[in-house]
């Protein structure tokens, strides 16, 4: 044995578990043969991200695994900046990006039980500036050609990403019109973005096809009007502070920014490298500005549903595990079991969630979480009801009601080879390892 090349490799090793166990030390814990897991092949899955890491695949994983509500596994594999070679700790913080989407749909839902609206009520009702949309009358077509929509669109809609507004993530002309409008500005308010919003025509008729868009602001903004407060505000108050959410926000302030993992991405050479102003950053979309990476340790006005929130996998797993709960943690009720068993079915019928959205016929979507409906065609390695959901820069969760495991997997890893792959990945070594 080459003792020279294995001891850094042990000593991060032990740097992340030590750090995992000071950190869980509030949270339930269990060793992984009490859960069903095989303590070994628990043990190969961070083998196996260590070795990406020493291949320069990735910068570091923050893994958490539970089962039964408590916390089998919790490691830090790797770097928290490719550049010091600093060790990564369980207490780090993450950019979740489309993972605020899930937070986002329950904080919305949690005005639903107290019955500040319905489902199938029209946008236009609590927002206005929605009354006058309209709707390409080709989704290729000019941004002029458009047509009067041919039904309302409603909470539903925006909750399950049939709304017909996009992301604006593409390069097509209908996409870069959100740019264009300022959408996403930081200092950008919800308010104001709705204004905005409602100024771009719908891509196609609300109701009819599932396309992955800017819903969850919509959303965010629904729950300012009916709860009168902030969104931040009223996530800090009734989703942070109860479920002891302790790190989660839209921005890492003084000591807390050092904790926050920078963001690593594939360059035109084929090597790892922060996504940054020395480094560089990929060709198109708003995501992989460096304003939007880099932005996280400013107030800015903008606090958005779709993206957003950062935090630990610690406080992630807070949160999944409250819904796996059937909507509490520790004695606080935040959902009632039905809500969430009604947000996390299948809401689209016979509308397909199609492949470049992370889906397939196997799939669904409910009301701010894909479901799977068939894992055989789906793909996914999981039990038939297993909601999920993924940010940007790969992060991952998954709640499995039929085996009562949630998992959190958070690195900072754009436009590079290792990131598509991981949520399937992952999945196969995690499942693998549960043996009972």
């Amino acid at each position: 044995m080459n003792l020279s090349a294995t001891a850094p490799k042990m000593a991060l090793a032990l740097l992340g578990l030590l750090s995992a166990a000071l950190h869980a030390a509030d949270a339930p814990a269990a060793r992984p043969e009490e859960s069903g897991f095989s303590a070994q092949r628990i043990a190969a899955i961070d083998h196996f991200y260590e070795q990406q890491v020493q291949h320069g695949d990735m910068a570091g994983m923050v893994l958490l695994i539970a089962r039964h509500g408590r916390i089998v596994h919790q490691s830090a594999i790797g770097y928290a900046d490719l550049v010091t070679r600093k060790p990564l700790t369980t207490d780090a913080l993450y950019r979740w990006y489309s993972m605020t989407k899930p937070l986002t749909s329950t904080a919305l839902m949690m005005l639903y039980e107290q019955g500040r609206f319905q489902l199938q009520d029209p946008v236009s009702k609590y927002l206005p500036e929605f009354a006058t949309l309209r709707v390409l009358r080709k989704p290729d077509g000019p941004l002029t050609d458009t047509v009067p929509l041919e039904r309302v669109l409603t909470v539903q809609d925006v909750m399950r990403h049939t709304a017909g507004f996009t992301h604006g993530l593409g390069a097509d002309a209908y996409e870069l019109s959100y740019n264009d409008a300022g959408v996403f500005g930081v200092d950008v308010t919800l308010s104001e973005m709705m204004k905005k919003l409602a100024a771009i025509p719908l891509h196609r008729q609300p109701g009819t096809a599932f396309e992955y868009g800017v819903g969850p602001d919509i959303q965010a903004r629904l729950v300012e009007v009916l709860s009168g407060l902030p969104f931040d505000e009223y996530l800090r108050r009734n989703l942070f502070e109860p479920l002891k959410m302790k790190d989660s926000g839209f921005y890492a302030a003084g000591d807390s920014a050092k904790r926050l993992v920078p963001v690593s991405w594939w360059n035109k050479q084929g090597k790892l490298v922060p996504l940054d102003g020395p480094h560089g950053h990929p060709d198109g979309g708003f995501l992989v500005q460096p304003w939007s990476v880099n932005s996280y340790t400013v107030n800015h006005l903008r606090k958005g549903g779709s993206f957003g929130l950062i935090g630990t996998a610690e406080d992630y797993w807070r949160f999944a595990q409250m819904m796996a709960n059937g909507g509490q943690l520790d004695g606080i009720r935040i959902l009632s079991p039905r809500t969430v068993a009604y947000m996390t079915r299948d809401h689209l019928g016979s509308i397909e969630m199609p492949a470049d959205s992370g889906g397939s016929s196997g799939m669904g979507f409910g009301l701010g979480f894909a479901v799977i409906k068939d894992p055989a065609i789906a793909g996914e390695m999981s039990s038939v009801g297993t909601y999920t959901w993924a940010g940007a820069a790969a992060t991952y969760f998954w709640v499995d009601p039929k085996e009562d495991l949630v998992v959190v997997a958070l690195t900072q890893l754009m436009e590079a080879p290792a990131a598509e792959p991981l949520w399937r990945q992952l999945r196969a070594l995690v499942y693998s390892a549960l043996i009972d």
